[in-house]
């Protein structure tokens, strides 16, 4: 066995110590219930870190490589399909609390122009060009400083930027796996 396979070999392993890892990270500090996905994924890990403590560099066949490097696979897909998951619902939550300030916000920001606006159509039956400028004008300004405040909120509160951020980026190294996995142990079949 060539010495990047061997390599490759060890970080297999450290990818099923990362699914360990975050098994305990989704259980302590997430409270997600462990569900059928999540036991097999832990047996599959323990699985495979058993092989990598059992087996000898030099003794590394290609069968034992083929069946680590497939069970890390599978593993870190499954992983990275809960962090997803996980990493959806706080978005989906916090663009619904999105809508609901929007909302207010529309609302508040008719009534003031309405109210201010009451007083001058008493005067005028007919609003200007002008006028109408100075309602975007206010509607502009008030949108800014309602989108500062919720990004302040949403920044510090709600927190969702981070773990989006480092669901997306397990998801792309999971994929980058999978494609070499296949390559690597494509080749090392065909070869022999």
């Amino acid at each position: 066995m060539s010495g990047l396979r061997q390599f490759a070999f060890k970080q297999y392993f450290k990818v099923h110590i990362f699914c360990l890892l975050m098994m305990g990270i989704f259980r302590i500090f997430m409270n997600v219930q462990m569900g059928f996905v999540l036991w097999f994924v832990l047996i599959l890990s323990i699985f495979g870190s058993i092989i990598y403590l059992v087996t000898k560099p030099f003794m590394l066949s290609k069968d034992v490589y083929t069946v680590m490097a497939v069970s890390s696979c599978i593993s870190l897909s499954m992983i990275a399909q809960r962090f997803l998951w996980i990493a959806f619902r706080i978005d989906l939550r916090n663009m619904l609390y999105f809508l609901v300030s929007m909302l207010v916000f529309a609302t508040i920001v008719t009534m003031w122009l309405r109210m201010k606006g009451y007083k001058r159509k008493r005067k005028k039956k007919h609003q200007t060009i002008r006028e109408k400028v100075n309602k975007l004008r206010y509607v502009g300004w008030f949108f800014l400083l309602f989108l500062f405040f919720y990004q302040v909120i949403l920044s510090y509160l709600l927190r969702p930027n981070f773990l989006t951020v480092l669901a997306l980026t397990v998801s792309h190294m999971n994929l980058l796996l999978i494609i070499w996995t296949y390559f690597d142990v494509r080749k090392l079949h065909l070869k022999n």
